[in-house]
């Protein structure tokens, strides 16, 4: 190594470093202290990532109870056109989840309890 040092091969890529050294010496890494407004703004950060954390939850919660109720209400209801017609719609809602049940709310739900409600 100080063969090739000598000879140069390696003393123009060290001393290219050496501008580098020195202003990582000058250089003030301080990571220790903080100041009070990167403080607030790090719990402001922490504080809308819950916020949004809660919704979500929430949110996820709600859809799952929805979901269940559309698919008791499927399973409960007797006023189908056809047999087949309760089989789809349970498929339906287990296989797509959130959307099946949507769907099953604007398209069926809704029509048939006006049809029940408007008979009485």
């Amino acid at each position: 190594m100080g063969k090739l040092l000598k000879n140069g091969a390696l003393a123009g890529s060290a001393m290219s470093l050496l501008p580098v050294l020195a202003y990582a010496e000058q250089a003030d890494y301080n990571y220790g202290t903080t100041d009070a407004s990167a403080n607030a703004v790090s719990g402001g950060v922490v504080a809308v990532i819950f916020a949004v954390w809660g919704v979500l939850v929430i949110g996820g919660i709600l859809l799952l109870v929805f979901w269940v109720v559309m698919l008791i209400d499927v399973l409960k209801r007797t006023n189908w056109k056809q047999e087949s017609d309760k089989t789809l719609w349970i498929l339906l809602v287990i296989l797509l989840g959130y959307l099946g049940a949507i769907i099953y709310y604007f398209a069926i739900k809704r029509q048939l309890d006006a049809k029940k409600s408007a008979s009485k």
